[in-house]
């Protein structure tokens, strides 16, 4: 007797889609969240606020300057009462700012527990009522990973990425509407790095898109793999399986790492080649705002045409940070969003499954044996 061990799918060959939304399982999924719609509505409510909060305060800096700071240099005993009041006002707005962004956080997280509950109450249910075959195809540490690491990627993506999705495009348009009223000329600068900032995350995104969906999928079969060998741990000492074992682990264990890394790798390489090129906007930016100052050329805005002050150039390269950061955090949140729909669709598939038929009943009766043939009776045969 030998015990037969099934080929896992551990090559990258296996990585060979796009990544991509899926929305059919996205659509399936806000349908549990259908009881928490006003806990929703004040969740956008909120997410609208935090990001009003931010571009407002990035625009304040233009008045804080040009108004206040740049007066009170000129004068030989200046008063700062006018300073003081402007900066509590600011400071109002970042507090309510940052206050929006707690609430709706903590909304999140309560929307995503309770619908992590319904999803689960609904998994073991039907896993009651699916056929003894399932689990002879089925490994059940595979099964197991469904309600432990498919359903947590489901609480970070409920919890945290799609909020932070939400809230990223809020503050992108939020953003850029406020560049356009500052200056339409800076604004080009930024929409050209944008181009080559859209490339690199669509490269870069498409990758590790794929490799987190195979982590996922690496995961339950490592997972799997390990729960059968720790129960069959004492067939796998009597017919000396250790070295067998510890290759299929390896095996597996090496899969996972493989597509673990390449999908964090690229992940984590968007943030510093944003960085990189933000800096290099923000350079260009500040160069051509300078010259447009010095040289007393008409700025171009949303609204007509005016001058280029100190503080303009300030709070537009502060509103061209706010509004590449939010683009990289836009790619990262697609790549969680990727991967807890990838374990969605593994859930939905034990849900989906067929469960056992019902093809009639077995009565236990008493029979007593004459002549080889069994006779029904109403005694107790003790048999």
């Amino acid at each position: 007797m030998a015990l037969k061990e099934k080929n896992p799918k551990i090559s990258d060959n296996s990585v060979n889609e796009r990544a991509k939304f899926d929305f059919k399982t996205l659509k399936r999924l806000l349908s549990y969240m259908g009881s928490y719609k006003l806990t929703l509505v004040f969740v956008f409510v909120c997410i609208i606020i935090s990001a009003g909060a931010s571009v407002a305060s990035s625009m304040f800096i233009e008045t804080l300057i040009d108004n206040y700071i740049t007066p009170l240099l000129a004068e030989s005993s200046p008063a700062f009462s006018g300073l003081l009041k402007v900066l509590c006002f600011m400071a109002a707005i970042y507090l309510i700012g940052t206050l929006c962004t707690w609430l709706y956080n903590r909304a999140m997280v309560n929307i995503a527990q309770g619908t992590l509950k319904s999803i689960r109450d609904e998994m073991f249910e039907k896993m009651q009522s699916l056929p003894v075959q399932f689990f002879d195809t089925h490994s059940h540490g595979d099964v197991m990973s469904l309600y432990t690491n498919d359903t947590d990627t489901l609480r970070q993506m409920i919890a945290q990425s799609m909020a932070q999705l939400i809230s990223c495009l809020c503050t992108v348009i939020a953003v850029f509407c406020c560049m356009l009223y500052e200056s339409v000329y800076l604004t080009l600068i930024v929409i050209a790095f944008m181009f080559v900032i859209f490339a690199v995350i669509r490269a870069v995104t498409n990758k590790s898109g794929s490799y987190f969906i195979l982590q996922q999928s690496t995961l339950g079969e490592l997972d799997g793999y390990v729960e059968e060998m720790v129960n069959g741990q004492k067939v796998v000492k009597v017919f000396c399986h250790e070295n067998a074992a510890k290759s299929g682990f390896a095996k597996r264990n090496d899969a996972w790492k493989n597509a673990s890394s390449k999908a964090n790798g690229y992940a984590n390489s968007v943030m510093p080649i944003m960085n990189a090129l933000g800096y290099i906007q923000y350079v260009v930016i500040a160069v051509v705002g300078a010259f447009l100052a010095i040289s007393g050329s008409k700025n171009l805005a949303l609204f007509g045409t005016d001058t280029v002050t100190v503080g303009l150039i300030a709070s537009f390269l502060v509103l061209s940070r706010s509004f590449t950061n939010p683009i990289a955090q836009i790619s990262n949140q697609f790549n969680s969003i990727v991967t807890a729909l990838a374990g969605a669709g593994r859930i939905f598939k034990l849900i989906d499954e067929k469960p056992e038929q019902d093809e009639g009943y077995v009565m236990l009766v008493n029979a007593v044996e004459n002549n080889g043939s069994l006779t029904e009776t109403d005694k107790n045969t003790e048999v």
